[in-house]
């Protein structure tokens, strides 16, 4: 067993998952090195096809056939989750670990009165649970997300239900065990409007507080990190480019991926006149067939054939608590960014 700082919830090392197709090994997830430290949430960040929900699906062991984890580490509290047993994983679930799926109507059943939806949860994970017991919790569920009338929407079917009232029942659904040490939430404002996400941000700071849990929020959304998140990751083509603390990455951004994310963003004011918005040249490797040495080579206005095209760089601290993988990291700090 490995020594992890005390502070530390999960630790994810060298975490690869790959799809064996008929058109070859798709490297969904690459070497991903990642970490959750208790009560914070981490924010995790990048285009659509990077690997953040296969990485979110690779701790819970619910990755997709033909996908498998083939490589790596996931430890939760110094335990090793791709050591246990099917048994042993099936009670992590839902206890130690839960997950809020990007589409509340994909995770509730059409047929199903909501509160019978929780109330299974309960029946699976909770045996000793009176029914009672059961019912008073689910009440108790929704009044904690802050579903107003819990005692008429519990008989409430899902489309009965407005989008921002679902996903609350969906958080309530993960909470339903008692208090996850860990709460992942893939996409979990996408479907939402603005004032509606705005709540639901809200709720989980405060849930987040309320009960001592660490998040992992996965978004596309910069705006939701920097409203929510401690620290962020910034994920590419399967792997973690960037990592550090919420301000120190909007303020100092290091690796070319992240810096070119944060300039395509709209401005407001004075800059926003200066013309189109800046775009990241090129397109994302093809994950059956990634490019040797660093993957985002062929779009770095840093690269440099001799340097980049050889070993792809390691994740390593460039700064306290600021994490980068970029082999000219050093330089690129000098060279300031093109325009």
């Amino acid at each position: 067993m490995s020594s992890i700082p005390a502070e530390r919830l999960l630790d994810i090392r060298g975490l690869r998952t790959h799809f064996f197709t008929d058109s070859g090994v798709i490297r969904a997830v690459d070497g991903v090195d990642l970490w959750v430290d208790r009560r914070e949430i981490l924010g995790v960040v990048g285009e659509s096809g990077c690997g953040k929900t296969m990485m979110a699906r690779s701790i819970l062991r619910i990755v997709p056939k033909p996908g498998r984890v083939v490589a790596g580490r996931i430890e939760l509290e110094g335990k090793d989750l791709l050591g246990l047993s099917g048994a042993q994983m099936r009670r992590v679930r839902g206890d130690a670990i839960s997950m809020i799926f990007q589409e509340p109507m994909v995770s509730l059943n059409p047929v199903y009165r909501v509160g019978n939806q929780i109330e299974e949860i309960l029946s699976t994970h909770r045996r000793a649970l009176r029914r009672a017991e059961r019912r008073e919790r689910v009440m108790e569920l929704l009044r904690m997300v802050d579903i107003p009338s819990p005692e008429r929407r519990v008989r409430s079917y899902p489309h009965e239900l407005s989008g921002g009232m679902r996903q609350r029942v969906v958080i309530a659904m993960a909470l339903a065990c008692g208090n996850p040490r860990l709460v992942i939430a893939d996409e979990p404002t996408t479907a939402l409007d603005v004032t509606i996400q705005a709540q639901i941000l809200d709720l989980f700071k405060k849930l987040q507080q309320d009960l001592g849990m660490s998040v992992i929020m996965i978004t596309h959304d910069l705006g939701v990190v920097s409203e929510t998140a401690n620290r962020v990751a910034v994920m590419y083509a399967g792997s973690v480019v960037e990592q550090a603390a919420v301000r120190a990455l909007f303020e100092t951004p290091l690796h070319p991926y992240t810096r070119g994310l944060l300039r395509s963003l709209p401005r407001r004011g004075r800059d926003s006149r200066k013309g189109r918005l800046h775009t990241i040249a090129g397109t994302v490797p093809n994950l059956l067939d990634l490019p040797p040495g660093c993957k985002f080579f062929d779009r770095c206005p840093h690269a440099l054939a001799d340097v980049c095209r050889g070993t792809e760089p390691a994740l390593e601290e460039a700064a306290n608590g600021h994490w980068v993988r970029c082999c000219r990291v050093r330089e690129i700090e000098h060279e300031g960014d093109p325009a």
